[in-house]
Parts: structure tokens; C-alpha cells; sequence
């Protein structure tokens, strides 16, 4: 069934089909209205609860999923059963990546989550013959690896305080326009998410929120609520080496 018929009235439209520019610089451009178009006639409409899984690791992939609204985690467990997040997945965000046909990482929703979804061999067929589409799904491919990359880097090499500043910049690029005005960053994540994103235990990621605070740099308004005291010396905190 076409995307254009699954579509509630309210919802979320086919200019979100998807890949549009991002929030980090990448030059990419718009989909036209026809490659969204091409898009949405092999597309259907998921809606996904909250904590409800996406994908699998290792499940037989399928599908191939680009959010349109909500908040997803990929992760993995470590032998012991520790959870370990590998990335945490906003709106235009792919998911689904896959090897030997395989999915490579398990993906739960966070929030309520509404994504695009389209069945892998459809989807291989039309980019066989659309070279544009092609393009930009490699862009956006190698841009989610430049992200695991950077993720893999402040893991090994920053402190406490650096990871947990890249990772409310990298939420607050995501929240609304009126939130990002008002300094404003909304946490759809709990604390053990944030501690398992950034290799730190919860005790380690509360103690080092409040010692940003101290420092002048946020403001703690509730566990989902934070706001910049200062952009300046958020800036500088962000920017410095650690």
C-alpha cells in the first residue's frame, strides 16, 4: 500500500521521506518532490511504542526504516549482559544496516516512534535505477559512520564531562526550534541510557551533571529538562581538549 494512502490526517508527510538535510553540516541535498514521490510508492507507515523493537541483531533483514518522529537506541550486550548503546537515532535518521543479510545492531524505540519503512529488495531495485537516490543514501550512510566514529573517539579519549557534552549538543540539535531558542535540551533518554552511551556508570553521569552545573555551565530544571546557563561557556566546554 502506498505511504500516501497510510498516512493520518495530522501526521507526518511525505516531504519527510527522507534523508533531508541535516543538522550537522553535511552537504546533502533535498529530495525532490519526485524522488520522494518514487520513495513513498514502495513506503509504508510503522508506528512503534515506546521500548517496542525496530529490529533484531542478526534477525533476517527486511526492512530499512527512516524515522519521521521519535527517539530510538541501537545497542548490544557485552558477554556479562551489560548493555552497551552504540547510537541513539532522531528524526530523518536510517535505520536498519545490515550485513550478509543480516541486521548488525538491535534498535528499540525510546519514545513513541513513527518511521517510513521499506522492504530491502524494493528499495535495492529502485536505487539500481536512480543514481541520485544512490548518492544520497550513501551520504547519509557515511554520515551515521562518521557519527559511530566520533562516538568511538570520546569513549576512548574525553572525560567524563566532554562525553556528556557531546551528547546533550547531540540531542539538542535534535529537540524543536523553540526548545534550541530557549537553550533548552530535552533528555528523551534515562540516566542509565545516557550512562551506557557514554561508558559511565549512572552514579558517574548524575555527579558529573551537577558539577557542570556548578561550574556555571547548565542548568539542571528536571532529569528530562536541561537548559545552558551560558553558550559561551557551553561553547568552550564543548571545544575543549581533553
Amino acid at each position: 500500500m502506498s505511504i500516501l494512502r497510510n498516512i493520518p490526517s495530522g501526521g507526518p508527510n511525505i516531504s519527510s521521506v527522507p534523508l533531508r538535510a541535516d543538522k550537522f553540516g553535511l552537504s546533502q541535498p533535498f529530495l525532490s518532490v519526485e524522488d520522494r514521490h518514487k520513495l513513498a510508492l514502495i513506503a509504508s507507515l510503522r508506528h512503534f511504542n515506546a521500548g517496542e523493537l525496530i529490529c533484531n541483531e542478526d534477525d533476517q533483514a527486511t526492512f530499512i526504516f527512516n524515522i519521521a518522529s521519535g527517539v530510538a537506541k541501537s545497542y548490544s550486550f557485552l558477554p556479562e549482559g551489560k548493555e552497551i548503546i552504540q547510537g541513539f537515532f532522531f528524526a530523518n535518521d536510517l535505520l536498519g544496516f545490515m550485513e550478509n543479510g543480516r541486521y548488525t545492531n538491535t534498535v528499540k524505540a525510546i519514545t513513541p516512534v513513527v518511521a517510513f519503512q521499506f522492504h530491502v529488495s524494493a528499495l535495492e531495485a529502485l536505487l539500481r535505477t536512480e543514481p541520485d537516490l544512490q548518492l544520497q543514501f550513501l551520504a547519509k550512510t557515511c554520515h551515521e559512520l562518521r557519527l559511530a566514529q566520533q562516538h568511538a573517539i570520546a569513549l576512548s579519549q574525553q572525560s567524563a564531562q566532554k562525553r556528556l557534552l557531546m551528547l546533550l549538543n547531540l540531542v539538542r540539535l535534535h529537540n524543536e526550534p523553540q526548545a534550541q531558542a530557549a537553550r533548552q535540551i530535552h533528555l528523551p533518554m534515562s540516566r542509565a541510557d545516557i550512562a551506557d552511551y557514554t561508558g559511565l556508570a549512572v552514579e558517574t553521569v548524575s555527579r558529573n551533571l551537577h558539577q557542570l552545573q556548578r561550574q556555571g555551565v547548565i542548568h539542571l530544571i528536571s532529569p528530562q529538562c536541561i537548559e545552558i546557563a551560558d553558550e559561551h561557556i557551553f561553547t568552550a566546554a564543548l571545544a575543549q581538549e581533553s
